[in-house]
């Protein structure tokens, strides 16, 4: 297995075929947990379950430990409190302790609900992030923070983010939807926009896994050691889609992209256009109206505590750089809307 350069407390393993032996392998060797002792919980939804569990638990079993399965169904728009309520009840009725071992098994939703159990559970548990999908391997596995929604309130619930490890196995990607696939590309748009545009191209080109991930880490690591906050890009526009359409229409990349479009130069969208059509990425908003949006765009900066906001934009000087800037609500509004009318399908006056 290699060790992938995340600049995190945890390290972030990485090899092809090796989960299903490597984690249990980590847990009682590595870590030197007690076979006769510990309790082991996969937390994981239907879906990857009926493709991966019975293969994932072996590991377990001929150490004879049998994991306990936590099945959880959620997505962007249902990992809430309720979820991580039925992960609760679980851990409750077989006795979990702070020594045993969750391990989360499947997409971003997945490790956020485990993630955020964990961090509570007896004081916190110890977890092993597992991610199935692009997205969770590019962003869920090394992030600071795990969140959880409230209603139509995206990621208003949060926690840290403090796993054991985090292993990536790149086979699980053979199994992802297409679909699932194009939602994970929309952090490597932001961190691409952010920082290095090649990294589309990369994306979109032939890549070892490895090399790949170790570069989106690194960026990651660069965008987020000048200011954490730039890897907001996009966020408020992304969460007002993803509200109005209760998570159903967009899913929660396809919502990241679209509001990426729109902050980019004009001068880049042309290019950028090409690259989302090769990776199944829209460029125009369907179904709602700018004003619709903008409506929630305002409902959210009104929870702001003061006047200020923060928002990630362009400077003015000739030499443009990304840059967290602090702006009144209403230039925050005014900010928000003409990126708007870049992705409004109605407004074809504006070059896309």
């Amino acid at each position: 297995m290699d060790i992938l350069s995340t600049n995190k407390p945890y390290n972030c393993y990485c090899g092809t075929g090796e989960a299903m032996k490597f984690v249990s392998s980590l847990v009682f060797d590595g870590y030197k947990a007690d076979a006769d002792t510990v309790k082991v919980a996969i937390v994981t939804d239907r879906i990857v379950s009926g493709y991966y569990y019975n293969r994932f638990e072996e590991q377990f079993l001929e150490r004879g430990v049998k994991p306990v399965l936590i099945p959880v169904e959620c997505s962007d728009g249902t990992k809430g409190l309720k979820e991580a309520e039925s992960v609760y009840e679980y851990l409750v009725d077989f006795r979990f302790g702070s020594n045993d071992w969750l391990i989360a098994l499947g997409g971003g939703s997945i490790i956020d609900v485990a993630g955020f159990c964990a961090s509570v559970f007896e004081g916190g548990i110890n977890l092993v992030a597992v991610p199935t999908t692009p997205d969770s391997m590019y962003g869920s596995a090394v992030a600071d923070k795990v969140f959880l929604n409230s209603k139509r309130f995206k990621n208003v619930i949060s926690s840290p983010f403090s796993p054991v490890a985090a292993v990536i196995d790149p086979d699980f990607l053979k199994t992802v939807p297409d679909k699932i696939k194009h939602n994970g590309y929309a952090d490597i748009v932001r961190l691409a926009v952010l920082a290095d545009l090649n990294l589309l191209l990369e994306l979109v080109g032939k890549k070892n896994n490895r090399e790949f991930l170790n570069h989106v880490y690194s960026i990651r690591n660069s965008v987020s050691s000048a200011s954490p906050k730039l890897l907001t890009l996009g966020n408020e526009i992304a969460s007002a889609i993803e509200g109005y359409f209760r998570f159903m229409n967009y899913s929660e990349g396809e919502a990241l992209a679209l509001s990426l479009y729109c902050c980019v130069d004009s001068k880049i969208r042309e290019p950028l256009a090409k690259i989302y059509g090769m990776l199944g990425l829209p460029t125009k908003l369907d179904g709602v109206s700018t004003k619709s949006i903008m409506k929630i765009i305002k409902e959210n900066l009104s929870r702001s505590s003061g006047q200020m906001v923060e928002l990630v934009d362009m400077t003015n000087e000739e030499n443009k750089r990304w840059m967290v800037k602090k702006v009144t609500i209403e230039e925050a509004e005014q900010i928000l809307c003409k990126r708007l009318l870049v992705i409004d399908s109605d407004n074809e006056g504006v070059k896309s």
